[in-house]
């Protein structure tokens, strides 16, 4: 009955739309773990969803928009429903212009995905300390409202910027980024840069420049990232560096993984260098169902070489 229900809506909402089209899909996870966060380090539920719609028209003179929307509930927030990302776009010949909760540029070339397959160990975000809405600490140094990119062959080229958020308590303040992606077959090579702008509150100011590189060899699958960050004067955040790198191999069903991950960002604690190291895998189920788990040992803002982990089932829908 509520298949029937969700059908009927969709052709509502399309009617009198003939070039629109409006889709829902969806990814969920369950299992247990412990991620380090918990007072007393002990195992917890996972539980998330994520339903995303997404609705798509095309111009008279053949001109795309569309939008996307991805609402999300989580065990630890008390299962309520949260905006986990919004954006809007237009795309022709010309490229694509995206508004909203959008991709940073200096990641499009090769961010990493994180071990574990449930809520994520964070292995990645150590290799990610200065890239994107990444920083070293709490602070989100960006976090991009406009994003434009272009395609053309092997090579793939963008630009996002913070437009008007300077003084953000969260420590956004207005910054750009570049992306440039060059592919040959199944392989390719990357650079991005972000500057950030001044801010009011929490000066995180620096510019950083990352090298990207990766592709799959037949059943192998390896991604590295480098990057250096140089800090603006007076900022809280001194120099520094970080280097990541992921390795997968896949037999028939089964997908093992491990991840190495350093910074030169400082536990606040210990005044230990960021470093990680994490394994995982997932087994294919078929349908869009995969048994996930991962362990990794990490030390980063919040974590001084704990060990954590996590092992459940992802499904997509």
């Amino acid at each position: 009955m509520k298949k029937v229900l969700l059908a009927s809506s969709v052709l509502a909402l399309s009617a009198g739309f003939a070039s629109a089209e409006i889709t829902f899909s969806g990814t969920a996870v369950m299992g247990v773990g412990d991620n380090g966060d918990s007072l007393d380090n002990s195992a917890r539920s996972v539980m998330e969803t994520y339903l995303t719609a997404t609705a798509s028209g095309e111009t008279d003179t053949g001109l795309s928009f569309g939008l996307e929307s991805t609402f999300a509930t989580y065990t630890t927030d008390d299962e309520e429903f949260t905006d986990d990302g919004t954006s809007v776009f237009i795309s022709g010949a010309w490229g694509k212009l995206s508004m909203g909760d959008v991709t940073e540029a200096d990641e499009m070339p090769g961010s990493f995905s994180d071990i574990g397959g449930l809520s994520g160990l964070g292995v990645d975000d150590v290799a990610e300390t200065y890239t994107g809405d990444e920083a070293a600490g709490e602070f989100d140094r960006e976090s991009h409202d406009v994003n434009y990119t272009y395609s053309g062959g092997a090579l793939t080229a963008a630009i996002s910027a913070q437009i008007g958020a300077q003084g953000d308590l969260d420590g956004e303040g207005d910054g750009y980024a570049l992306g440039l992606k060059y592919s040959f077959g199944d392989a390719y090579v990357g650079i991005g840069y972000n500057d950030d702008g001044v801010d009011a509150y929490t000066d995180v100011a620096g510019s950083a420049t990352t090298l990207y590189a990766g592709g799959t060899f037949g059943a192998f699958g390896v991604k590295a990232m480098y990057t250096d960050f140089s800090a603006d004067t007076g900022s809280i955040l001194p120099d520094g560096e970080a280097f990541g790198l992921h390795v997968s191999y896949t037999v028939e069903a089964l997908t093992l993984m491990a991840q190495y991950a350093q910074s030169d960002a400082e536990n606040p604690v210990s005044f230990e260098n960021y470093e990680a190291f994490g394994v995982g895998a997932a087994y294919d189920l078929g349908g869009g169902a995969s048994v996930v788990g991962g362990v990794a040992q990490i030390t980063d803002w919040d974590r001084d070489d704990e060990t954590v982990w996590e092992a459940g089932f992802s499904f997509s829908f």
